[in-house]
């Protein structure tokens, strides 16, 4: 009895790990599609443009520097914020 329980529970945890494997591989994919998006996107950042930040404000850009842009929002008021805040170019 002991051993069947104990092949039980080896093809059980064997089961386990596979599936975890799987959707890590799964995830991993999807993570370093998005991760290239987001590298490109920040590269195309040019003034003018319609931008949505990942908080869900949107904004035009004013100004592009290295790290950080000015964007101008539906007030007027010009932000400057981290140009890897954005997440999607309008």
């Amino acid at each position: 009895m002991l051993q069947n329980i104990l092949a039980s529970s080896i093809v059980l945890i064997a089961f386990i790990l596979l599936t975890v494997i799987l959707f890590g591989l799964l995830n991993m994919r999807k993570m370093k599609a998005k991760k290239q998006y987001l590298k490109e996107l920040h590269q195309k950042l040019k003034i003018g443009q319609n931008v949505v930040f990942s908080g869900g404000l949107y904004g035009s850009i004013t100004r592009v520097g290295t790290e950080t842009v000015d964007v101008k929002v539906k007030s007027g008021t010009v932000i400057e914020v981290s140009r890897y805040a954005i997440s999607e170019i309008l």
